[in-house]
């Protein structure tokens, strides 16, 4: 066995079964021609499965068949590769928004746009347009389920936007801060409005904040009832 080819296959012995095997874990390894070879073979041989372009993994045998990788190691993986963040329904799901069961997950981060399929997990990977950090996911996650609050299947306006209040008021004045810092600078105004017109019901000063960044000329249509935002009409929500 070749040099590279032990380097690998020692490295894959020492990773855990299930985890998911990328060419970044094997970045160190110059000839990346020879060890994109050599993991071929190994599937060929049985000792991985392939579970996407340029992923594999460690099958683990059991008396019921072969065992993939679980969820959370695929979604490890896409995270580590893409430096982004999980949003839509299957975190609107974990977020308490929607009882539905989302087949597909959508992916923030560095990668270019496209459509991927990781075993069974379906991917829609969208571009960035800002950075992410990763300590601020959770503020981003309830941005983005302001911006898509008439899209949230199983649910009502009301309803989820009930929920999503009750996060933000859990908010620290630094994670406050950052959010109205993130709609201010990367989300559309009716986003802005409505982080607003919450900030406003719970009489946060830093609402005023949100209101320099719309005009008084723009009105929204969203569905809010006033008994869910009593504020809303200041936000010119109609």
């Amino acid at each position: 066995m070749s040099t590279i080819a032990s380097q690998v296959k020692n490295r894959i012995d020492s990773f855990q079964v299930g985890k998911i095997i990328a060419y970044s874990d094997f970045e160190d390894i110059s000839n990346t021609q020879a060890v994109a070879l050599f993991l071929s073979r190994l599937v060929k041989a049985g000792t991985l499965k392939r579970i996407g372009k340029g992923k594999y993994y460690v099958p683990k045998e059991t008396k019921f068949g072969s065992i993939g990788p679980s969820e959370s190691a695929i979604l490890e993986s896409i995270m580590k590769e893409t430096g982004g963040y999980i949003t839509g329904p299957s975190v609107y799901n974990a977020l308490g928004l929607t009882t539905q069961v989302a087949n597909r997950i959508t992916v923030v981060g560095n990668k270019f746009p496209r459509k991927a399929q990781l075993g069974k997990i379906r991917v829609r990977y969208v571009q960035a347009k800002f950075p992410i950090v990763k300590e601020d996911v959770y503020l981003l996650q309830l941005l983005d389920a302001i911006k898509d609050i008439q899209k949230i299947m199983d649910t009502t306006i009301d309803d989820s936007i009930d929920k999503i209040k009750a996060k933000i008021r859990k908010l620290d004045e630094n994670q406050i801060s950052k959010i109205i810092d993130y709609a201010t600078k990367y989300y559309r105004p009716y986003v802005r409005a409505t982080l607003g017109a919450i900030m406003d019901e719970f009489k946060n000063p830093k609402a005023s904040l949100l209101k320099e960044t719309l005009t008084s000329l723009t009105v929204f249509k969203i569905g809010f009832s006033d008994k869910v935002l009593p504020k809303k009409k200041d936000w010119n929500f109609v």
